[in-house]
């Protein structure tokens, strides 16, 4: 049962855990509470920790009221199951088509280590699941980004699937004078664009698949021996818009004849007031 579906409203308020930067602030949570917490949080990097894997994971903790529990540290522990999990806020913009090489520059000696996993064996499976793709940017940073790590790392893919929502537009009924940064009107043409943009980026076969998700924003990048799982917060797409200047007013009629251009981005999350850059 999912966390926010545990607690009620008052009982949230009081229970719930609090995040402060990098750490939360445990107010009395309940054992079971602080499980379901952990096995969502988890969840996220690795799709097949469960239940079980927390409580372990949590007894191996010395936790007890108002007390301060590192994220990192508690990540960290992960790597007792063969792998390991850490997490990052990127604060700088970034041009569209240098958006991985910009991960690479946070704990480049995992990295390497990633990398070096994939090395061993280049022939690879993706599949990205994302409820927030709903925008040319966003189209365009998925295929740039699928190609770029193809293209640094030396992989080839076997298969590639892309599985996107039906849900989250907005109907305005003219989408060829749209900008790039705004929400298609209707899913059709999303997945219209992003094919487009899949075709001649990426120029791979693949699977596009659209139906009702929750909060999904995973890749999984898989060989026969290792996988890799980035969880973009609030998907790819989130917190970049087009940064003023020569793009700014860029609509997608436009882009569909320059589908080469690399975009100028403005990190938006990194100027937040409640945020530290994009997770």
């Amino acid at each position: 049962m999912k966390l926010k579906n545990y607690l009620s409203p008052t009982v949230m308020k009081k229970t719930l855990v609090e995040e402060e930067k990098n750490k939360f602030w445990l107010k009395d949570v309940h054992k079971e509470i602080f499980v379901l917490f952990v096995t969502e949080y988890l969840q996220q990097a690795d799709p097949h920790w469960n239940k079980q894997d927390s409580v372990k994971l949590v007894d191996a903790v010395e936790k007890s009221v108002f007390q301060y529990i590192d994220v990192q540290k508690l990540l960290g522990l992960v790597m007792s199951r063969d792998g390991f999990t850490f997490s990052f806020n990127v604060v700088q913009n970034v041009c569209s088509d240098e958006l991985f090489d910009l991960l690479l520059e946070y704990h480049p000696e995992k990295w390497r280590f990633i990398h070096e996993m994939f090395m061993l064996d280049g022939k690879v499976d993706l599949i990205y699941e994302d409820r927030y793709v709903n925008s040319p940017l966003g189209c365009l940073l998925l295929a740039q980004f699928i190609r770029r790590i193809r293209d640094l790392f030396k992989l080839s893919y076997r298969s590639i699937e892309i599985i996107l929502s039906k849900k989250d537009f907005r109907v305005i009924f003219d989408d060829d004078k749209l900008k790039i940064d705004r929400k298609f009107s209707f899913p059709e043409n999303r997945d219209s664009f992003l094919r487009l943009c899949m075709d001649e980026i990426v120029s791979e076969p693949y699977k596009l698949k659209v139906k009702n998700l929750q909060h999904a924003r995973t890749l999984i990048i898989r060989n026969s021996k290792f996988q890799l799982s980035i969880c973009p917060d609030a998907g790819i797409s989130y917190g970049w818009g087009v940064e003023n200047g020569v793009h700014r007013d860029l609509t997608i009629d436009v882009l569909k004849k320059n589908l080469d251009l690399n975009i100028n981005c403005f990190n938006r999350a990194a100027h937040s007031f409640d945020r530290e850059g994009i997770i």
